[in-house]
C-alpha cells in the first residue's frame, strides 16, 4: 500500500451525510417558484410525475449512466407547459437544500486539515443527478477552508460508479498515475470495487455512528483484494501519520 499523493472521496455518505432524506419535500419546493400552471397541476400530482419519471429513467439506463438535474427538470416543467419565476439554476439549489440538510461526517475537518499539512491532494468523485455547481457550492459552505482540487459528478460526465471512466476521467485530470491515488467511499459495490477496477488504492470508509441503509448492503459483500477498511476518519489519518513517519 503506496502512501497516496492524492485521495479522491465520495460525496453522500462520506464527506457530508443526509438525514432524513424526503425527495418529496424537495419536489414540492419549488412549486412557489412556478410562475405558470396553466393545467393546475397540483403539488402532490407533480411530485408523483417526477417520482415515477425519474424511477423510469434509471431502470432504461441500467443505473450506471446519470441523467443531469437542469434537463431532467425541464422535461418536467415542459411537459405539463409550467413555467418558473427563477432560473433552473436556482431551482436546483432549492430542491438540494429541501430534501435534506447535509451534515458533516465525524472528524472529517479534521482529517481534511491533515492532508492539507501532509501535502496529499484532494477531489471528489460522486454518482449525483445535482451539477457540479450545485455539489461545489455545497462542499465551499461545509467546508470552507479546504479546497478540492477535482470534484468530478456523474451528472456533469454521464457516468456512474463502479463504471471505469468517471475513475478514468479523474486520473487524466490528475496528472498522476493510478498508484498514486486512494479513493474513499462508504459503498463497497460501487466505490471499492469501482476504484479497485480503475486501478486505485480502495479505502472503504465504515463508520457506524451514522445511520445508513448501505451497512447490510456491505455486510453481505466480500473483498478479495487489497483495500482499506477504517471505521473513522481518524484511523485513515493516523494510518497515514504512521506511513509518512516510516518513509
Amino acid at each position: 500500500m503506496n502512501s497516496p499523493k492524492m485521495i479522491l472521496f465520495d460525496y453522500g455518505g462520506t464527506l457530508l451525510y443526509e438525514p432524513n432524506l424526503n425527495p418529496d419535500t424537495g419536489n414540492k419546493a419549488i412549486f412557489p417558484y412556478i410562475s405558470e400552471n396553466p393545467h393546475n397541476v397540483t403539488p402532490d400530482k407533480f411530485n408523483s410525475f417526477l417520482r415515477e419519471t425519474f424511477d423510469k429513467i434509471r431502470k432504461l439506463n441500467g443505473g450506471l449512466l446519470e441523467i443531469h438535474e437542469h434537463i431532467f427538470l425541464r422535461y418536467v416543467l415542459e411537459y405539463f407547459d409550467m413555467k418558473l419565476s427563477i432560473s433552473i439554476e436556482e431551482a436546483e439549489w432549492i430542491i438540494c437544500n429541501a430534501i435534506s440538510d447535509a451534515q458533516k461526517t465525524p472528524h472529517v475537518e479534521e482529517m481534511l486539515s491533515s492532508l492539507r499539512n501532509m501535502g496529499i491532494r484532494t477531489g471528489v468523485i460522486s454518482n449525483l443527478c445535482w451539477s457540479g455547481n450545485a455539489l461545489t457550492r455545497r462542499l465551499h459552505e461545509h467546508f470552507p477552508n479546504h479546497q478540492f482540487e477535482l470534484i468530478l459528478t456523474s451528472s456533469e460526465y454521464i457516468f456512474r460508479k463502479p463504471e471505469k471512466l468517471i475513475f478514468d476521467l479523474a486520473v487524466r485530470k490528475s496528472g498522476l498515475n493510478r498508484d498514486e491515488i486512494w479513493y474513499c467511499g462508504n459503498d463497497i459495490a460501487v466505490d471499492i470495487y469501482g476504484a479497485h477496477h480503475a486501478g486505485l488504492f480502495p479505502v472503504f470508509y465504515d463508520d457506524r455512528s451514522i445511520p445508513s441503509a448501505l451497512h447490510e448492503k456491505n455486510d453481505s459483500i466480500s473483498v478479495d483484494f487489497p483495500y482499506l477498511k477504517i471505521g473513522s476518519w481518524r484511523e485513515m489519518t493516523n494510518q497515514l501519520k504512521n506511513q509518512n513517519g516510516a518513509e
